[in-house]
């Protein structure tokens, strides 16, 4: 895609499909979450122990991921060829939908290697009115609400696809990673450059974001804990437990720990939300 060719008129409809470009070009070219899981793991998701990851590095507890086994879980967000494979091989009845054909590809290669079943869709996680109220017991979500411009409108659809006492396990971005200028970060330079709530579109020149996106760089929103918590209990979750986690770029962690977030959040009775 060449800068000149990039149009940016109705952002909020078009992020979607540069976002599906943008993850195409990083499943084929550098991206960790577009490695498809080795035979160990799947040996060790058929044993009990899935190694299921919503952040950077750490995976989720056993415990977060076992009442689901053998129940219908949604991937969401999850192609590339790991969650989806991983939690099929735990006995999960699993569907994955995601915004990139490649990594929905990888989710395909993945389940022919280890001759596993999943439904794969191709969709945008903010609609998912392919699938009926109440349908899953689980949605596992590897970090991709950043790229989504208004989080309410995924945990609402969420929340209405989850039965009562579902659980939804999701990774997010730290919006405090997005107050440093990217480009001195990567020479391991940390200065403070942008406001919160950050916003490729909004706190951007539309010469920078051309640029970015030139480049197959994603368009990402930073959101504020205040969003995040509270439409997610707004949404009828209740938040059961909780992690964070590192980035694996030391110039961030050596000054901020908790750079990713793990949330395992049930959800509950209409008449009981918070």
């Amino acid at each position: 895609m060449q800068e000149d060719d990039i149009i940016l008129k109705g952002m909020e409809m078009e992020s979607g499909r540069i976002n599906s470009e943008a993850w195409d070009w990083e499943a084929e070219n550098r991206s960790a979450w577009a490695k498809i899981v080795s035979e160990d793991e799947i040996k060790k998701a058929v044993s009990g122990h899935p190694s299921i990851r919503v952040t950077i590095e750490k995976n989720v507890p056993d415990e977060w991921v076992a009442p689901l086994k053998g129940k219908h879980v949604l991937s969401l967000a999850g192609g590339g060829g790991q969650q989806t494979p991983i939690l099929s091989a735990f006995g999960c009845e699993t569907e994955c939908l995601d915004i990139s054909p490649v990594m929905i590809e990888r989710d395909k290669k993945a389940l022919m290697r280890y001759s596993l079943d999943a439904k794969l869709h191709l969709g945008d996680m903010r609609d998912l009115s392919i699938f009926a109220d109440g349908s899953f017991d689980g949605i596992i979500n590897p970090v991709s609400m950043n790229f989504v411009d208004d989080i309410g409108k995924v945990f609402s659809e969420c929340s209405r696809i989850l039965r009562i006492g579902g659980s939804f396990i999701f990774g997010i971005a730290n919006p405090a990673l997005y107050i440093f200028d990217d480009r001195l970060l990567a020479k391991g330079k940390m200065k403070v450059k942008y406001t919160l709530p950050f916003s490729d579109e909004k706190s951007l020149s539309e010469k920078e974001l051309k640029k970015r996106i030139a480049h197959h760089d994603t368009v990402e929103y930073s959101h504020t804990l205040n969003t995040i918590l509270g439409k997610l209990c707004r949404s009828g979750f209740a938040i059961v437990d909780f992690f964070s986690d590192v980035s694996s770029f030391e110039p961030i962690d050596s000054f901020l720990q908790d750079c990713y977030l793990a949330v395992r959040a049930i959800r509950i009775d209409d008449r009981a939300i918070c």
